[in-house]
């Protein structure tokens, strides 16, 4: 190999930008299901758009989460099952994304909606095809509550989003 290699050409600032050095991540800006991203993960997601979590064992008894919008952050219950908080995180995300104040019907819809197609990668139900149907196996595998994956389904069913 001759002294001059084509790398010495290439620009720092040439390289795609990407959030902070991170990989992409599915379901966040457009990254789509391939091996090239990596799956859905609220902890970064929130971080990336400097969002707070706070912990906080004195929500009201029936929230695991919250969005506010007074405070810019996310308040969540301590000592979760970990696809609940998983879950919970990402539907307050799109909450924030969305600067909800209060709660509505239509704006939990569009919570669960647009955090189950972040969390449930095709690619990875695909693994499931032929081995179980039931949803709660699959969202257990999947580190999704049931309610998510049962959100999803719907979307499918629906023709809203494509999988399997």
């Amino acid at each position: 190999m001759s002294a001059y290699d084509y790398w010495d050409e290439i620009q720092v600032s040439d390289a795609p930008e990407t959030h902070h050095g991170l990989r992409m991540m599915y379901g966040v800006d457009g990254s789509a299901d391939s091996a090239c991203v990596a799956d859905y993960d609220p902890w970064t997601h929130a971080e990336i758009l400097d969002l707070p979590i706070v912990f906080r064992d004195d929500l009201p008894d029936d929230a695991v989460a919250a969005f506010s919008s007074a405070h810019q952050a996310i308040f969540v219950r301590p000592n979760l099952h970990a696809a609940v908080e998983r879950c919970a995180l990402a539907h307050e995300i799109v909450h924030f994304e969305h600067n909800d104040v209060g709660t509505d019907d239509l704006q939990e819809e569009r919570a669960d909606r647009i955090a189950a197609q972040r969390l449930i990668r095709p690619s990875r139900l695909e693994q499931f095809h032929g081995i179980t149907d039931d949803p709660a196996v699959v969202a257990l595998e999947l580190s999704v509550t049931e309610k998510i994956m049962r959100t999803w389904m719907r979307l499918h069913r629906a023709g809203l989003i494509r999988g399997l």
